[in-house]
């Protein structure tokens, strides 16, 4: 509402060269066309935000999500996780792969 008020309060004179008015009122399009688009698109993102957090809620409170992990008697605290080499799955390097030749 406030590029809107704006642009009301401001408008291109009368007197302004055509080309100047075109290029204003083009502008002014732009801009309000972008703004509504961009809260159109962070309103849907927030929906679907919303509903899977409900979705979650919905699966933790039936039992299908357990929010604890499940801990192993003989397991160590500080338990070594090996992380794959991405950059070799992307070049393909990957040593176990089947079909080489």
């Amino acid at each position: 509402q406030f590029l809107a008020a704006l642009f009301l309060s401001h408008p291109v004179s009368a007197d302004a060269p055509y080309a100047f008015s075109r290029m204003a009122s083009v502008f002014r399009n732009v801009v309000m066309g972008l703004s509504s688009l961009a809260s159109g698109f962070s309103a849907v993102s927030g929906l679907g935000v919303f509903l899977l957090g409900v979705r979650v809620a919905y699966g933790v409170m039936t039992g299908e999500l357990d929010p604890t992990p499940i801990k192993k008697p003989g397991a160590l605290r500080n338990d070594e996780v090996e992380i794959p080499n991405v950059w070799d799955l992307m070049m393909n390097k990957k040593p176990n792969k089947r079909g080489r030749r």
